[in-house]
C-alpha cells in the first residue's frame, strides 16, 4: 500500500478506495490519529535537541546569574529562563561569558550597587566595553529579548519579567489580534 494509502486509513468503517479498488484495512494495522500526531511530535522534538548541546558550556555561568540576580533585584530568578538566557546571550556574542565574569570581578573590586553600576561603568574607561552589558542584561530580562534588529532572538515573552510584574492584573495575549502593525489603522 502507497504512503497516500496508509494515511487514508484513517477514513470512515476502514475503507479505503483507490482507482476504483476497494482495500479493506485491519483493525490491528490501524493506528490512531492521536499516536500519530504524538510520534510526529516526538520526533519534532528529537530534531530540536541537538541544537542544545552547543550552548550547553554556558549554562552554568555563575557570573551571569550572580549579575542577574544583582541587577533584577530578585533572589530567585527561574533556573530554565536563565539557562536559555544565556544561551541566547552566548549565542550572539561568544565572550560574553568572559564579559560577564570581568564585569562580575569589576563590581566585587569596587564593592558597587546596582544603582551605580551605569555611571561607574562609564566613569572608568578600563571597563569601557562593558558598560552596555547591565542594560543588555536586564533587556533580557524585562522584555525577553536578546539583541537587536536583525541579531534579535526572543527568549520569552510571557515569562518576561516585564509582564511578570503586572501578571496579578494583566494577562499578556498568547496569539496576534491581526497582521503585524494592525494595531495602528485608523477605526472605521
Amino acid at each position: 500500500m502507497s504512503p497516500h494509502l496508509w494515511l487514508a486509513a484513517f477514513s470512515h468503517n476502514n475503507r479505503i478506495t483507490h482507482g476504483g479498488h476497494l482495500f479493506m484495512v485491519e483493525q490491528s494495522s490501524r493506528v490512531s490519529r492521536r499516536r500519530l500526531l504524538q510520534g510526529m511530535g516526538a520526533l519534532a522534538a528529537l530534531t530540536v535537541i541537538p541544537a542544545f548541546p552547543s550552548y550547553a558550556s554556558a549554562s552554568d555561568d555563575s557570573s551571569f546569574t550572580k549579575l542577574s540576580t544583582l541587577l533584577t533585584g530578585k533572589s530567585q530568578l527561574p533556573e530554565n529562563f536563565t539557562r536559555v538566557l544565556l544561551a541566547a546571550f552566548s549565542r550572539i556574542d561568544s565572550s560574553f561569558s568572559s564579559k560577564t565574569s570581568r564585569l562580575q570581578q569589576w563590581i566585587d573590586h569596587n564593592t558597587v550597587s546596582a544603582n551605580e553600576i551605569s555611571s561607574k561603568l562609564a566613569a572608568d574607561p578600563s571597563v569601557a566595553d562593558l558598560a552596555h552589558l547591565p542594560t543588555d542584561i536586564l533587556t533580557g530580562w524585562y522584555l525577553g529579548v536578546v539583541g537587536k534588529g536583525d541579531n534579535a532572538i526572543c527568549v520569552a515573552y510571557i515569562e518576561a519579567l516585564a509582564n511578570q510584574v503586572v501578571a496579578d492584573k494583566l494577562r499578556p495575549p498568547t496569539y496576534a489580534y491581526g497582521a503585524y502593525g494592525s494595531w495602528a489603522a485608523q477605526p472605521l
